[in-house]
């Protein structure tokens, strides 16, 4: 590509426009987390930009909705399945493809792929960046060799941090070492918000009568989401609003969980079309805009991107607050209660059926606060920066004034 110049005298002269950085984004897989959300968000962004070639690594070779979608996209994309996370066959073919595709800097996504980033691109001399998504795993009990391989890695030099939000950047300090994190918070892009015709063809599709209050959950059923939490408030919202249904959107990877919570179901009495597990969707957007409450129990979080597609398509959230929830939130009116209490979390969605005028306030409200602060285009915008200034080039980058590179942190100032 050339770019036109003009000297001295008025001639035009043809220059070597700077070559695109070859960008490469690494993540365990491409289920419907946050995380991986957010790897699609940026792709779809990006697409057809000169000044970056993006190619993203998935430490799995699942087959997913978001994995086509990231495809249908002309993302170059690469799968790297392997045992587990000393599988040293997998970290030499992600050494080799990251030679192979040249990649001048690399960002990591969760645990496994934040740990065998830092190692391959200290291998290669790559600038790395990983972003921490929540306060604190999403599982209990991680093996020692894998927690001391993944404490080892945040501590190498030269591993840049991100935060999703401050709740994050504080629970994190006393983790990623002495060179601290810039915080950035999640984006949601408007592509998320579905289209006008969707709630009357979704409701159709689930079998929902006009008449039928749709609360909806969007996660995967782990421990960290308290599902057992919001089928025991869904069972005292049922007391209330006997035309209630709970449609429960993510992936059952925790087979043991998935059954207790059926069983758990059946002993309340949720049988039958009223509670609805629908796994994991394509159409997640849809299936928000057929619902008219959003609900979360978990027990912790980082900044949760499906509360902000619920927000975009205007669902009035009663979520546990936790992680940047209330930051997020904070005047909208939406409805935050305490972890781990059923009777809580009962009474805010009561609230929001038996006053549908504030509901109608709230929606209106988080729908603006999610597509005007939390926008797609300034949370590139910042990542491009960090990119250019802890990169080994600059001259790909055209920075906007506006949107300079997030301030890093000190982990003192981050306590």
């Amino acid at each position: 590509m050339k770019a036109a110049n003009i000297d001295l005298h008025g001639h035009t002269l043809a220059l070597e426009a700077p070559a695109p950085l070859r960008l490469g984004y690494l993540i365990d897989t491409l289920l419907t987390g946050g995380a991986e959300r957010l790897v699609l968000t940026f792709a779809e962004a990006v697409r057809g930009r000169s000044d970056m070639a993006l190619t993203v690594f998935v430490l799995s070779d699942l087959a997913t909705p978001f994995l086509e979608r990231l495809r249908a996209s002309g993302t170059d994309v690469v799968l790297l399945p392997g045992r587990n996370l000393a599988d040293f066959g997998r970290f030499r073919r992600l050494v080799a493809a990251l030679r192979d595709r040249r990649i001048e800097y690399l960002h990591a996504h969760l645990a496994s792929s934040s740990t065998l980033g830092a190692y391959a691109s200290r291998l290669l001399g790559i600038p790395f960046m990983t972003t921490l998504h929540n306060v604190r795993p999403s599982v209990r009990r991680i093996r020692p060799g894998r927690r001391l391989l993944q404490g080892v890695a945040m501590r190498l030099p030269g591993v840049n941090k991100i935060a999703v939000g401050e709740a994050v950047a504080t629970a994190a300090a006393g983790e990623i070492g002495r060179s601290g994190c810039r915080v950035v918070p999640n984006a949601v892009s408007e592509t998320v918000v579905a289209a006008p015709d969707a709630r009357a063809r979704l409701r159709s599709e689930l079998g929902l009568a006009d008449d039928q209050i749709a609360l909806v959950c969007v996660g995967a059923i782990i421990g960290q989401k308290a599902h057992e939490v919001l089928l025991d408030a869904f069972a005292m919202i049922r007391e209330h609003a006997p035309r209630a249904v709970l449609l429960l959107v993510g992936d059952a990877r925790d087979t043991p969980r998935h059954e207790a919570l059926l069983a758990q179901a059946e002993r309340l009495g949720l049988g039958g079309n009223v509670l609805r597990l629908l796994g994991m969707r394509s159409d997640i957007p849809e299936v928000l805009a057929a619902s008219d409450i959003f609900v979360s129990s978990s027990h912790w979080e980082g900044a949760p991107v499906s509360l902000l597609e619920a927000m975009a398509n205007g669902l009035p959230p009663v979520v546990t607050d936790v992680g940047e929830n209330a930051l997020v939130l904070d005047g909208t009116g939406a409805i935050l209660v305490r972890p781990s209490d059923p009777e809580a979390l009962a009474r805010g969605v009561i609230e929001f059926i038996d006053s549908p005028d504030r509901a109608a306030r709230t929606s209106d409200a988080v729908r603006e606060r999610a597509l005007g602060r939390y926008g797609v285009a300034t949370w590139v915008e910042r990542l491009l920066a960090i990119y250019a200034e802890t990169g080994h080039r600059r001259d790909w980058h055209r920075p906007r004034a506006d949107v300079p590179a997030p301030k890093l942190q000190s982990r003192k100032a981050s306590r």
